[in-house]
């Protein structure tokens, strides 16, 4: 989320390979399976839990910063994008791995310039960040390659807040709190034009998925947009009645997406076809407290 740099901001503060258990988990000896629902924390611990939503454990930063977007490499590792804690960017701007038992392992990558909000990887190898501040943008990580290649994107309010890479390898969908779902072709660096066809309802874009149609799936303010592969608006979701800003959200692989509303804290699982809730849970976190959602595929 866009957040102003204070100094005085609460941050978790952890020792290395530390990791939070609920009580009965036993700390090391866990590995992620398909379907654990994992849930980034603005102020830094990721909550990792089971597919209905029961918590297993909290994984805790060893970087510092804020939390925000996450991605799962091939092997399974988790990787979270950290915002920066202080203005010089001292404290997280980074990208953090986990791996596949929740410890972490440090910071990923170098060549931040401020605020890495949102991460993809390709099947070719190649990581794309998106920047929330500063230049904004996208920074491209290609293998055996140390420094990124810089990548300008038009920006809206956020630089790139959130992505997802479609099936090509190439197009690279992102918002950046605005009313549009934007397009960038990451294999020859050109901006590309927006996908929707309309300003989306609540004009407040956040996380989004590429559905396997072609449409894409996309948080906006109050609701929850879907679009189809021409990029019309064909369905909307709205939670209970609630103070809303619907934040991170994934795919879960079976037909129903899980969404995290930032306002209340609650996680929510929709169905897609039908927009029924199939289950939900709080975080146990403040409100303004659930950022990211990525569900281990």
């Amino acid at each position: 989320m866009s957040k102003p740099i204070l100094a005085g901001k609460v941050l978790a503060v952890v020792a290395l390979g530390a990791l939070v258990a609920s009580p009965s988990v036993a700390a090391l000896s866990l590995t992620s399976a398909r379907g654990d629902v994992f849930v980034s924390l603005e102020p830094g611990p990721v909550q990792w839990r089971l597919p209905d939503g029961t918590l297993r454990a909290t994984l805790v930063s060893l970087t510092g910063g804020y939390g925000e977007g996450m991605a799962f490499d091939a092997a399974g590792n988790l990787y979270v994008a950290r915002w920066r804690a202080d203005p010089l960017g001292i404290t997280g701007n980074t990208i953090e791995r986990f791996n596949t038992m929740g410890v972490p392992t440090g910071a990923s990558g170098r060549g931040y310039d401020c605020d890495p909000h949102t991460l993809a990887f390709a099947a070719s190898g190649a990581t794309y960040v998106g920047q929330a501040g500063c230049r904004g943008g996208f920074l491209k990580f290609l293998p055996g390659q140390l420094d990124p290649v810089v990548m300008p994107a038009a920006a809206e309010n956020q630089g790139v807040f959130w992505l997802d890479l479609a099936g090509d390898g190439c197009t690279l969908f992102y918002t950046s709190m605005g009313p549009n779902v934007k397009r960038f072709d990451g294999c020859a660096g050109v901006q590309l034009p927006d996908f929707n066809q309309q300003p989306l309802p609540g004009g407040l874009t956040h996380d989004l998925r590429v559905l396997p149609d072609g449409g894409v799936l996309v948080a906006s303010g109050q609701v929850i947009a879907r679009l189809d592969a021409s990029g019309a608006l064909v369905q909307t979701y709205e939670g209970p009645p609630e103070n809303t800003l619907w934040a991170g959200l994934d795919l879960a692989g079976d037909g129903t997406f899980w969404a995290g509303n930032y306002f209340s804290s609650n996680v929510y699982r929709f169905n897609l076809a039908t927009g029924a809730i199939v289950t939900s849970f709080n975080a146990g976190t403040p409100p303004n407290t659930v950022v990211g959602i990525r569900v281990r595929k």
